[in-house]
């Protein structure tokens, strides 16, 4: 399985001398790929941008959005911009999207929430036809959702579905569900099957990692503390949360950091790395 890490775009103290240092350090680690997330309304870099910086420092290293909120922007710009980005990075994006769940976000684009799911159809069927001018690019589209028009969306237009960050036993049982319905509609092969997990190592970053991830999840109440508690923390439960998430076939782990903090990628290395 791939193992992969993301950079702390929307993690407060991370600032764009940072997301340079890790990209550089997570290639030289051997990391898969670095990812990337959106909130609009929260504070951080955008992430399409925060790639491209990325793209520049790096040379190997693949590119993942995980997820990009698709809707946000209409078809074309979208289109220009992951086109722009595939060239710029020599064909090393991978391109994870999700029509979005936050109405916020939506109300601050001046873009209609309750139209997105349209919205997301159309970019994906904009996405699939090869309207990407991308210099001759082939940018892959992975899929993000836990609902039936999610599965649809995987076999009509996607290469694979991306997971959310939630527990190997909510995400495997939607992962077979995926896979089943690829083969069902006679697409060839397997679909890409990709998953996140957030993370924080050391004492040093405990607190600054339960503040960031009570704070990003505030909107859902008491609930966030939920999320607080099952962030892993040690190199165990790191390690069981990948080993379960291989066991289930996912492809490709991402691991979201908690913490603006460089040894991160040198202490998720050494716990998952060769």
């Amino acid at each position: 399985m791939r193992i992969s890490i993301a950079l702390p775009n929307t993690v407060p103290g991370a600032d764009g001398r940072l997301l340079t240092e890790w990209a550089q350090r997570a290639e030289d680690r051997g990391f898969a790929s670095l990812a990337v997330t959106e909130r609009l309304v929260y504070p951080g870099h955008d992430p399409l941008l925060t790639l491209a910086a990325a793209a520049a420092v790096t040379s190997r290293i693949g590119l993942l959005t995980n997820v990009l909120i698709g809707p946000l922007r209409t078809a074309p710009v979208l289109a220009k911009s992951v086109a722009s980005l595939a060239s710029l990075s020599g064909g090393r994006l991978v391109l994870g999207m999700g029509p979005g769940v936050r109405e916020d976000d939506f109300e601050a684009a001046g873009r209609p929430f309750a139209g997105r799911r349209a919205a997301f159809e159309e970019q994906l069927e904009l996405l699939g036809r090869g309207a990407v001018p991308a210099a001759g690019a082939e940018v892959p589209v992975l899929v993000g959702g836990l609902s039936d028009a999610a599965v649809r969306r995987v076999v009509r237009r996607g290469d694979g579905w991306t997971a959310p960050g939630l527990e190997p036993e909510e995400v495997l049982p939607f992962a077979a569900r995926v896979r089943r319905a690829w083969s069902e509609g006679g697409r060839s092969g397997a679909p890409r099957i990709v998953a996140l997990a957030r993370f924080a190592l050391g004492e040093d970053v405990e607190r600054e990692s339960a503040a960031f991830v009570r704070d990003y999840f505030s909107v859902l109440g008491a609930e966030a503390e939920e999320f607080v508690a099952k962030t892993p923390r040690t190199p165990e439960r790191i390690r069981r949360t990948v080993e379960e998430l291989a066991g289930g076939g996912v492809d490709e782990v991402v691991l979201h950091p908690t913490a603006a903090a460089l040894s991160q990628v040198d202490r998720l290395a050494d716990v998952l790395l060769p």
